[in-house]
């Protein structure tokens, strides 16, 4: 593949409610880790900034949780601190997704101490962050279209950016596979004709 696709950057924009999100991230922390390339976090609210208490009352404590991390994303995104994001969602997801814990504010309270992010503990409830992450979501749909959700991936390389919705995948391919996906995704990244390719989910994420 020509160099003018060589992947410089990798920006992820997630909803960490989501659990097919999750099993991508997984995926993507490993594939862009083991290729040196920065890996940015981003919000994509599921909610689009709904007031929690018109959420349905089984939805609020997730919604409460993710719009939490959200936050985080877009604050630590503006201070270059991808990796702290990267990393409380990394507790986080196991947590919820893989441990079966109860997503609610306080634990992401709890991942981000953990992570050694006390510093950020104030933004998590920082309303006046919604702003940013309802921008964020905004920036995340100029790439996938307003009828996609969490994830959406955005690929940097010489020729600018290049998004998608997805990929969805779970569980997240490892080794050979791993890379095999990456090579599509950036293969499908090259061709600017390409827009969409799906498959019924058979899988549970």
């Amino acid at each position: 593949m020509s160099r003018h696709y060589d992947v410089t950057a990798v920006t992820f924009h997630f909803d960490p409610v989501c659990p097919w999100t999750w099993r991508t991230a997984q995926w993507l922390a490993d594939a862009t880790g083991r290729r040196g390339v920065p890996l940015a976090y981003r919000a994509f609210d599921l909610t689009d900034g709904a007031p929690l208490d018109e959420l349905p009352a089984a939805r609020r404590p997730a919604a409460a949780g993710s719009r939490c991390l959200l936050r985080l994303a877009e604050a630590a995104h503006a201070d270059g601190r991808d990796t702290l994001t990267g990393a409380v969602y990394a507790a986080y997801g196991a947590a919820v997704h893989d441990g079966g814990a109860e997503p609610s504010p306080e634990l992401a309270e709890r991942c981000l101490a953990e992570a050694g992010g006390a510093t950020y503990a104030h933004v998590l409830h920082d309303t006046a962050l919604d702003r940013q992450v309802a921008h964020a979501r905004r920036q995340a749909q100029e790439f996938s279209g307003e009828d996609a959700g969490s994830p959406v991936t955005v690929l940097t390389t010489a020729r600018g950016e290049r998004g998608f919705f997805g990929p969805v995948v779970a569980p997240p391919p490892t080794g050979a596979a791993a890379d095999r996906l990456w090579d599509a995704v950036v293969g499908a990244a090259s061709v600017p004709g390409f827009f969409e390719l799906r498959a019924r989910r058979t899988a549970k994420p």
